[in-house]
């Protein structure tokens, strides 16, 4: 983790204003195609829950803006960010989860499906990040098709990334998933947002 220099940070202006602002955070969606994924790597065994997240984590590593969080009057910047998604657990509730990120598809595959069934095994939500700032807030919503998301955040000084993913649909032969960004304005915009969607879309293709 290191802590950028304000003086020299070229984005000085737009978070001088962005952390003016009592609700800062931008949220987008947008499709993704998962057509390889779907039709080649499932039927080979893989967890399409855990190649999604894969995807999503590896693009957010990939992007400074997104490995950037506020901590107090000062931005951080950690080398590596770590996925917390959420699980099911009894009673149509669920639970949060960690685990340590890996660069590299087995070892993510098998980190994430530990702390899965971990997870599952809690029996209330608790929430184990006061400690930390280098963590990613994702979840799945397999049932919908979703075009738009918003999550809830702890105020205009959270700046943890969330994102979202959710149900697989089919047209002409292509599979797409819908998938949701949230970020705080004061460290990304759009731009950053694009390049996020180019990184999740290359790694899918990977599972061809």
């Amino acid at each position: 983790m290191k802590t950028l220099d304000m003086h020299d940070w070229p984005r000085k202006s737009l978070y001088d204003y962005f952390r003016t602002l009592p609700a800062p955070h931008f949220s987008l969606t947008a499709d993704v195609d998962v057509t390889a994924l779907i039709t080649r790597a499932k039927p080979r065994g893989v967890s399409v829950f855990n190649a999604a997240l894969y995807a999503v984590m590896r693009a957010a590593n990939r992007i400074p803006e997104l490995r950037q969080r506020l901590n107090g009057p000062d931005v951080v910047e950690f080398d590596t960010v770590h996925p917390s998604p959420t699980v099911p657990i009894d009673g149509d509730r669920f639970a949060f989860c960690y685990f340590d990120y890996a660069d590299n598809w087995p070892d993510f595959d098998q980190n994430c499906a530990q702390a899965i069934e971990a997870g599952k095994q809690q029996t209330e939500l608790e929430d184990d990040s006061d400690n930390r700032l280098d963590l990613v807030f994702t979840t799945c919503l397999p049932w919908l098709h979703f075009t738009s998301m918003h999550h809830p955040v702890q105020g205009p000084d959270d700046s943890f990334p969330r994102i979202a993913w959710g149900k697989f649909t089919e047209q002409n032969g292509r599979w797409t998933m819908p998938v949701n960004l949230q970020v705080h304005h004061a460290l990304a915009d759009g731009l950053h947002a694009g390049r996020f969607y180019q990184y999740v879309q290359e790694t899918l293709d990977e599972f061809e």
